[in-house]
């Protein structure tokens, strides 16, 4: 079983409701999450407990199985630093 959270820049993140059988299956509604994409725009796939990232998007391949305690806290440190503010998604994770 596994989840979905959806995470910001600074490292905030939100765990959606629904349980998924397969990663697949939680990319698909990942997929189609709408506005969320706007205020928590990196999405993960996560344990089913919610505390260890299972499948990342491209480019962030090492972040997987870290906690999420720690991806936050990698998101939340690389956002302070100087450049990163104003940054759109895609230049935001190549800067990572």
């Amino acid at each position: 079983m596994y989840k979905i959270i959806c995470m910001s820049f600074d490292g905030d993140y939100q765990t959606e409701k629904p349980e998924f059988e397969t990663i697949n299956e939680a990319w698909e509604y990942s997929n189609d999450l709408g506005s969320k994409w706007y205020f928590y725009p990196f999405h993960f796939v996560t344990s089913v407990s919610g505390k260890t990232i299972r499948d990342t998007f491209d480019f962030l391949e090492g972040l997987n199985g870290l906690r999420v305690k720690t991806v936050s806290k990698i998101f939340r440190k690389h956002s302070e630093e100087p450049g990163t503010e104003g940054m759109d998604c895609d230049a935001f994770l190549l800067s990572m």
